[in-house]
């Protein structure tokens, strides 16, 4: 079974390659950090008050981004305990300990982050997914379309998409389809979107019709291992295997790339 691309990816147009942290830290770092923060703790002389939790935040920040989990927790509770206001704080300390799978301190800092500041975006798209992730789909969904229709939200199609994958997981198809189709309605280049549906149309064998949403998906987000997994599948249930041949010689050479930077 492939896995949905978008569960790994928010608010970036072509879908990278790397872990989940990685792309929940594009949730974050929207809207704290504008610029680089240093990494060395004794460059400088800490601040206090707002000025501290908005360094030591800025600081958690960018500890995520260099994969240093421990420290950027520490930093983040040091920012909250500044300032225990600090919704992006919550909201990246949710991620961090989703990411350990610590998931019962994940949901307490999404929460926190929600009570906060409850039209908090960032917060409610991640604790959606996060939802969805863990069995809890019909909650997800929820919160999806709470994020969807909000008058703060500017792409709305990535909160239908993430609708349509909470319900796929309920297995819940047509619902599904209807909330990806709504995401290409608000926006006929939401790539992941066109997956997802390149994805349903291959298990129900509509397999013409898979091809053309996938195709329509690598034009937009170029290819990756799983589309080019999937693209293989729908091409041999097509009998096309000149095609299908082709896909499997591009999926070798990026899994060889991939290989060699590890």
């Amino acid at each position: 079974m492939h896995t949905p691309i978008f569960e790994y990816a928010f608010f970036v147009k072509k879908y990278p390659r790397n872990d989940k942290l990685r792309f929940s830290l594009v949730l974050i770092t929207l809207l704290t950090v504008t610029s680089c923060a240093s990494l060395n703790p004794e460059a400088s002389v800490e601040p206090s008050g707002n000025a501290a939790a908005q360094l030591n935040l800025k600081l958690g920040i960018g500890y995520m981004q260099a994969n240093r989990i421990d420290i950027a927790i520490d930093k983040l509770k040091k920012a909250l305990q500044y300032d225990s206001s600090l919704v992006e704080a919550e909201n990246a300390l949710g991620v961090l300990y989703e990411a350990t799978k610590a998931n019962h301190l994940a949901e307490l800092h999404y929460q926190n982050a929600l009570q906060l500041k409850p039209d908090y975006l960032l917060a409610k798209m991640n604790y959606a997914r996060f939802l969805c992730a863990n069995n809890q789909t019909a909650k997800g969904e929820a919160l999806f379309l709470e994020a969807a229709v909000s008058p703060l939200q500017d792409a709305p199609e990535i909160a239908y998409t993430g609708a349509g994958v909470c319900a796929r997981r309920a297995n819940q198809i047509d619902q599904a389809e209807q909330y990806f189709r709504q995401a290409l309605q608000v926006n006929a280049f939401a790539s992941s979107a066109l997956y997802e549906l390149a994805v349903i149309k291959k298990d129900q064998q509509r397999y013409q019709e898979a091809r053309d949403f996938l195709d329509s998906y690598h034009k937009r987000a170029g290819f990756s291992r799983t589309s080019l997994q999937l693209a293989i599948e729908i091409e041999q249930a097509l009998g096309n295997n000149e095609m299908s041949e082709q896909y499997a010689s591009m999926l070798r050479q990026q899994t060889s790339a991939a290989t060699a930077t590890q």
